[in-house]
């Protein structure tokens, strides 16, 4: 059966591309663009991402010391809330500034550490200042205030630590409850004060020392530190307490009165 020919003119189909075709080829080169942009981020080169990611910390101060491990491909973990707001640097490195109690307890460890004390000798910042806790067995022999010529050692470092900062020191004497020889030491008051003033007395012909900054006491078997129930616990108790005083002097009224010290000895010596 064949076809009329009025109808098969009506079939013909113009010349050229379809409108639709034009459309598609420009959607086409859309996504070949944006598959190209995703597979270029995803094969980033670590070694440069990770160059340029410190070098733009370290510019911005973000990274103190060495540089962070950063991965491109780690999760970013946003902060929850605000940050703190920013400090000067000033303000800063006066945070990280050590104490003047740092500073001593520093001194007072490697003194321990380099003499080899650490059974015998304790620090510790308290709340009235840095306590350094000496036992009796390193000083003084039982029952006796006479030194002994092994702590001359540490004695000078502390001399050297009293000279450095200008803190009030208090040298207080323990004893534990056992009896004392009544003949030379009526009570154990009069015992830890002997040896507060032995300590004392061998520190000032040493070192250069403002006797108003320096204080001893004697408090007897009045304040241990662990019960008096044992050789061992005794032996604990029995001590003598270096103290540095939290709050201290200012600079310009201790250089005031090192001078006065040292016009005064010059003065006896003359």
């Amino acid at each position: 059966m064949g076809l009329d020919p009025s109808e098969a003119e009506d079939h013909v189909c113009p010349e050229g591309a379809p409108a639709w075709l034009a459309t598609m080829g420009d959607l086409m080169s859309n996504l070949l663009v944006f598959f190209v942009l995703m597979l270029s981020f995803a094969n980033t080169d670590r070694q440069i991402f990770q160059q340029t990611m410190e070098s733009s910390d370290a510019a911005l101060g973000i990274i103190d010391g060495a540089a962070a491990r950063l991965d491109p491909d780690a999760p970013i973990d946003w902060p929850q809330q605000a940050a703190p707001p920013c400090e000067s640097p000033r303000a800063d490195r006066a945070s990280k500034a050590p104490s003047i109690d740092q500073k001593i307890m520093q001194q007072i460890q490697q003194a321990i550490a380099r003499n080899a004390l650490s059974r015998v000798v304790e620090a510790e910042a308290a709340e009235r200042g840095v306590v350094l806790r000496v036992r009796g067995k390193a000083l003084f022999k039982s029952d006796s205030d006479q030194l002994l010529p092994v702590a001359f050692v540490f004695l000078d470092e502390i001399v050297r630590v009293a000279e450095q900062f200008p803190y009030e020191l208090s040298i207080e004497g323990h004893t534990d409850d056992g009896a004392v020889d009544v003949q030379r030491y009526p009570t154990s008051w009069h015992l830890s004060t002997a040896r507060s003033i032995a300590v004392l007395q061998y520190m000032m012909e040493r070192g250069r020392l403002d006797p108003s900054r320096i204080a001893v006491s004697g408090f007897g078997s009045t304040r241990p530190l662990v019960p008096n129930d044992s050789p061992e616990n005794r032996a604990i108790n029995r001590r003598v307490e270096f103290v540095f005083k939290r709050d201290p002097m200012d600079e310009r009224t201790a250089r005031a009165r090192r001078r006065a010290v040292d016009a005064a000895r010059t003065g006896s010596n003359g």
